[in-house]
């Protein structure tokens, strides 16, 4: 809007008038969260959860009635980013009426993508709220995986007070009329303001201590992985840096998989081979990258892992590390620029053993000390945690990419021409055709032409998957089991 031309300027004027005719919910006023004032000038904010009674499972369903657990935020984790759209926002709240031992809460307040009309919808993208219940019903059955997943406490899709009458919050709720004029299918108004009440609160991983603990906390968020993925038959879908957290209780620590918005249903994953891409660009699998036609896998979580432990590496685990290493160029970069140079990057670094050395290399070290210095036993220290990371991640390459316990064919980083796949069959051919191509005097049916083997897509098959997936769970735990029995933090 360029308001220096009279276009401009009358765009803007007619903005300003729209804005003026707008009712407040479509100004983006809450009145769930609110600032109350305290005495002697001390306020505080608080929040309306929806409760978990409301309907099953916290969705809305015809007739129910709405209820809301208020809570009173003590900080923010994740705050929005940009000043206009809406956003994730994360924040640590405690119940203003206390209800049993409930004490602090991690509260997610997003816009989730639902379908229109698709409130009772459970599967796909609606299923956070259903997936915590489910699993929450799993710790109840399995209280060894407690504390590595999040609990639900409350939760639900948030309403509003519209001109007297309850309403979803949605982007069809704010747009009114307008969505008649969008298309029909179109998605960029699917989206549904969803809160959610959790425990436990958790630590991103930034404020790890060593690479002992990393180690520890992985392992523990891939066994919870693998738990949710088994006995609740859901796919996770997005591991990142900010979905494993961890929890720290004296000299013990423990690892946390969270925010299950992406995830789907393993069986609904399986049957779907439609282009999807889903997660957080850096730590992406390169069949999600590429958004191949082949089903989401165990595997594409585990490349995640292996990603996302190199990432960690490269610019270093604690906070301090982090500093000494902001600005510094490193190869890792080309995974977060765009779709196409991190597909070639990845392919490229997991093809080999020396290839993967050379991002290896460009791990973290300490400032060179003063020779003789007191920090130099520690500086040592840290380099030789850092060779140990090194060596977890080459296991965990060769666990995925060269498996010996997978068919060959599942092996590798490119499409294999030597490898190829037997043409389907497409119908019974006649006698003479078939004894024509045996002699070689026709030239063989384009259609039935062996294709080469693209090792990422054999890897989506399930047994495949599945061994894969067990694989690097049984590395990063042995590797843990080792690190708890030894006290090594």
């Amino acid at each position: 809007m360029d308001i220096t031309t009279a276009k401009g300027r009358c765009d803007y004027i007619r903005l300003l008038v729209n804005w003026c005719l707008c009712d407040w919910h479509q100004l983006g006023f809450d009145p769930s969260v609110r600032y109350c004032e305290g005495e002697r000038g001390n306020g505080h904010w608080e929040i309306d959860v929806p409760q978990m009674a409301t309907g099953d499972a916290g969705m809305e369903t015809a007739g129910s009635r709405y209820e809301t657990q208020t809570y009173t935020i003590t900080g923010a984790c994740v705050a929005a980013d940009h000043l206009f759209g809406r956003h994730t926002r994360c924040f640590v709240a405690t119940p203003k009426q206390s209800t049993g031992n409930q004490g602090e809460v991690l509260i997610k307040d997003s816009w989730s993508y639902l379908g229109r009309h698709q409130v009772q919808e459970r599967s796909g993208e609606l299923g956070e709220i259903a997936f915590l219940t489910k699993i929450g019903q799993m710790v109840d059955e399995h209280p060894e995986f407690a504390g590595t997943v999040p609990r639900l406490e409350d939760g639900g899709i948030v309403r509003l007070d519209v001109n007297g009458q309850l309403a979803i919050d949605s982007v069809e709720t704010v747009l009114g009329d307008l969505c008649r004029h969008l298309p029909k299918h179109s998605s960029d108004y699917a989206y549904t303001h969803v809160r959610l009440a959790m425990t436990p609160v958790g630590t991103r991983l930034r404020e790890l201590r060593s690479v002992a603990e990393l180690v520890v906390v992985i392992s523990d968020a891939l066994q919870a992985h693998k738990a949710v993925l088994d006995h609740c038959q859901i796919l996770h879908r997005d591991i990142s840096e900010n979905n494993i957290m961890f929890t720290r209780s004296g000299n013990n620590i423990h690892g946390m998989l969270i925010d299950f918005d992406n995830a789907v249903d393993a069986n609904a994953a399986r049957n779907r081979s439609g282009p999807v891409c889903t997660g957080t660009l850096p730590f992406m699998s390169v069949n999600n990258l590429r958004k191949a036609k082949v089903a989401r896998t165990a595997v594409d979580d585990m490349e995640s892992i292996l990603y996302l432990l190199i990432w960690l590496g490269v610019w270093g685990i604690t906070t301090e590390h982090r500093e000494q290493t902001r600005g510094k160029d490193r190869r890792v970069v080309n995974w977060s620029m765009d779709v196409e140079t991190a597909i070639d990057s990845k392919c490229y670094t997991m093809s080999s053993k020396s290839n993967l050395n050379i991002l290896l290399n460009e791990f973290y070290t300490p400032p060179v000390s003063e020779l003789g210095s007191t920090s130099q036993a520690e500086d040592d220290g840290i380099i030789a945690a850092y060779d140990d990371l090194k060596d977890i991640i080459e296991e965990i390459r060769e666990a995925i990419f060269n498996n010996p316990n997978v068919p060959g064919n599942a092996r590798g980083t490119e499409k294999n021409a030597d490898k190829t796949k037997a043409p389907a069959e497409t119908g019974h051919r006649d006698n003479a055709s078939a004894i024509k191509q045996a002699l070689g005097s026709i030239r063989p049916d384009k259609k039935n032409k062996p294709e080469p083997v693209d090792a990422f897509e054999e890897r989506a098959d399930p047994e495949v998957a599945r061994t894969i997936h067990e694989d690097v769970v049984g590395i990063l735990k042995v590797c843990a089991d080792q690190i708890r029995s030894t006290a090594a933090f």
